[in-house]
């Protein structure tokens, strides 16, 4: 498994998400380069799921073929 990520990108659909739902940004980028260890895998689109507070966070690592990189693939709302 690759080591933890030091990026993180978003995906255009996951950007739209967080504004609309008041997502600060920066928080969720940093959840997901500090408790990467903390993820657990997904079932849907995405190959890794991570929460924090309010948020569900599905996201890929490595992007691609780049290691050092997460993607943000959506966000949303715990229920």
């Amino acid at each position: 498994m690759p080591s933890a990520p030091q990026h993180v990108r978003w995906t255009d659909h996951a950007y739209v998400k967080a504004n609309r739902l008041g997502a600060a940004r920066a928080d969720i980028e940093r959840a997901v380069i500090d408790r990467h260890d903390a993820r657990q895998t997904n079932t849907g689109a995405a190959q890794w799921r991570l929460s924090l507070g309010p948020w569900v966070i599905p996201c890929d690592h490595p992007d691609g073929s780049d290691p050092t990189t997460a993607r943000i693939v959506t966000l949303w709302r715990r229920r």
